[in-house]
């Protein structure tokens, strides 16, 4: 019986791919309206690829060649603009971990700096349904490394071994709570494939929802 969980936050708890590549996608809509002969389709795919977030929009822009100082301003304020306050947990959060703090303790483990991943933890508000919430950059250590889901077991006073954790990446979530001795189950609502040399989750869920039988049996 498990007596935790702790969850994953980007692409776990909201869709960041979904959101981040329609907000770039707009963004550059912009540059193909100032700038016609832009391949927008390409130039996005290339955002993609080389993981363009607000910090780095400025200097994309420029790398194309645009040297219109206002308007590489004004895309970026527009790519930057609300991007916490339009964050959206997945449908089912809520009232998985509403289900879930009747039976067991919550927690999360986040990489990243604190100045984005505290936005939107106080933007969902989470500390309201999580007994231990750890960001990367405050820990001083980040996933794959088992030292910060060893670092979360100490404060919530668990064995791996009963701390169930649920997150999306392969390479960080799987891989890191595997080399914890932690059970996991991956998050994978696009249905893709586990690498073969990944440790295998004890489930593979599309939906949050989907996680309440596993503890709850």
């Amino acid at each position: 019986m498990y007596r935790a969980v702790l969850f994953d936050l980007d692409d776990t708890l909201y869709d960041l791919r979904a959101y981040w590549t329609g907000r770039l996608r707009r963004a550059l809509a912009a540059v193909k309206g100032r700038y016609p002969h832009v391949d927008c389709d390409a130039l996005l795919q290339d955002a993609i690829r080389r993981k363009i977030y607000m910090a780095q929009m400025p200097d994309f822009l420029r790398g194309l060649e645009i040297d219109d100082a206002p308007f590489i301003r004004q895309v970026s304020e527009q790519y930057c603009d609300r991007w916490f306050e339009d964050l959206a947990l997945v449908d089912d959060a809520l009232p998985v971990f509403e289900r879930l703090r009747q039976r067991v303790q919550v927690g999360l483990i986040t990489n990243g700096p604190t100045s984005t991943q505290r936005r939107k933890i106080e933007h969902f508000e989470l500390a309201r349904h999580m007994e231990v919430i750890i960001v990367s950059e405050e820990a001083g250590v980040a996933k794959p490394d088992p030292a910060i889901f060893h670092m979360a077991l100490a404060m919530l006073g668990t064995q791996p071994a009963e701390t169930l954790y649920v997150g999306d990446s392969v390479e960080n979530d799987l891989r890191g709570a595997a080399a914890a001795g932690m059970p996991f189950v991956w998050v994978n609502p696009r249905n893709e494939v586990l690498p073969g040399d990944a440790p295998r989750p004890v489930a593979t869920i599309a939906r949050l929802s989907e996680l309440l039988p596993l503890v709850e049996m």
